[in-house]
């Protein structure tokens, strides 16, 4: 149990997941959430208006608008408030995207699939250790991709955040204004991206983003 109460945001962009969130943390002594976003610019917002000691994150928040998710949400986040502590809580599956996710700031990832109360768990982890913290789905991911080389890591933070929105159905335009970049910007960084991963269509390119868990 934490020895002083714990403030919690919490952002995700289904409000089943938040309420689940929400429900898991208020029941256990210590502590109190005081905001629930549903995308990445609510919670930069909500962080200026109500400072936390942890921030628990989607990582893919595009759902339904542009708003700020994946890397580039964890960058304002770490840039703009440095003391609070970032838990990415995901479905991704994918090693090369946890561990990029964790040298931008992260301290802890949990997967949704595995038990609500690991969440408990990672907020108390970062509040009082300077150690990462992985659930236990999280850890299996991380030691399997210790043994084999997956394509993902030849890829760079830009170009796997191109790839990642790319297949959730973002247009290259609506890439450039969602990362700041330019469109021939994005087009280079995804035609680089095809070139590594030896893919020669876009459907080839999404099928690669789901079979290694980006979306």
């Amino acid at each position: 149990m934490p020895a002083k109460t714990i403030r919690v945001a919490l952002a995700d962009d289904h409000p089943l997941v938040v309420t689940a969130l929400r429900d898991c943390l208020q029941r256990t002594p210590g502590f109190q959430v005081t905001c629930e976003c549903t995308n990445g610019s609510e919670l930069v917002g909500a962080l200026a208006q109500n400072p936390v000691d942890v921030a628990v994150t989607d990582f893919s928040m595009g759902y339904g608008d542009t708003s700020l998710d994946g890397f580039n949400l964890l960058r304002r986040l770490t840039r703009l408030y440095p003391e609070t502590r970032i838990v990415v809580v995901s479905a991704q599956n994918n090693a090369g995207v946890v561990t990029r996710a964790m040298k931008l700031g992260a301290r802890a990832f949990v997967s949704k699939e595995d038990e609500l109360d690991e969440i408990v768990r990672a907020c108390i982890h970062v509040t009082v250790s300077s150690g990462y913290f992985y659930s236990p789905s999280i850890r299996s991911v991380l030691d399997n991709a210790a043994t084999v080389t997956a394509p993902s890591t030849e890829l760079t933070l830009r170009e796997l955040e191109v790839v990642r929105l790319y297949a959730q159905g973002f247009q290259l335009n609506e890439i450039a204004n969602k990362l700041g970049r330019s469109v021939s910007t994005i087009s280079s960084q995804k035609t680089v991206a095809m070139r590594k991963l030896n893919v020669q269509t876009n459907t080839d390119l999404i099928r690669y983003a789901y079979e290694n868990g980006l979306i």
